[in-house]
């Protein structure tokens, strides 16, 4: 099996036209990826006492202004607001 995996890669242009069949999702991934929450953001959110702090610690990264329309935060609306972000990166 691993010979058979082997040969697929050696034969020409295996490699070379990979973006061919799959650039764009690979793409897609490596951007997606770059708005994930870094240790740095996660340490930032756990030291916050109020909703309104972490509404200010999310608004310098990718989730920028996802809480911007909501008055009163509460812990259902962020749940609901990031899954709406979520599914928002995912429909294009």
């Amino acid at each position: 099996v691993a010979c058979e995996e082997m040969v697929v890669y050696s034969k020409p242009g295996g490699i070379a036209t990979f973006n061919i069949a799959d650039g764009f999702v690979e793409a897609l991934v490596r951007g997606l990826r770059l708005g994930f929450l870094k240790d740095m953001d996660y340490r930032a959110i756990h030291q916050c006492e109020t909703l309104a702090d972490v509404r200010l610690n999310l608004q310098e990264t990718d989730y920028g202004n996802f809480l911007a329309e909501v008055n009163q935060v509460s812990p259902s609306i962020v749940r609901e607001k990031a899954l709406e972000k979520l599914v928002s990166e995912f429909e294009y």
